[in-house]
C-alpha cells in the first residue's frame, strides 16, 4: 500500500509518497512543461529494501494521475 500526498506550500508539484503506512516519505516530482515525474527522495524503506519498488510503484501511478489530468490532494494504491 502507498498513500499519497500531494505537494504543497512549495515550488514543486508533485507527491510525497508513504510506503505501507511508514512516516517517512519520498517525493515524486512532476514537470509539467514535459510530463517527465521523477523520484526526487526515495523513501527509507526503499532505501532499507536496497531496491526502489515502493518509489517505482508511486512513479508510475503519479504519471497515470498526472496524464489523466486528475490530481487529488490525498490518494491510496493498494496492491495485493
Amino acid at each position: 500500500m502507498i498513500k499519497f500526498v500531494k505537494i504543497s506550500n512549495s515550488k514543486s508539484k508533485g507527491y510525497w509518497y508513504y510506503p505501507e503506512n511508514n512516516n517517512a516519505p519520498g517525493m515524486i516530482e512532476i514537470n509539467e512543461k514535459t510530463g517527465d515525474v521523477n523520484v526526487v527522495v526515495e523513501s527509507i524503506l526503499d532505501q532499507e529494501l536496497g531496491y526502489p519498488i515502493y518509489a517505482n510503484k508511486a512513479r508510475a501511478y503519479v504519471k497515470r494521475l498526472f496524464d489523466s489530468g486528475k490530481m487529488p490532494d490525498e490518494e491510496s494504491l493498494v496492491w495485493y
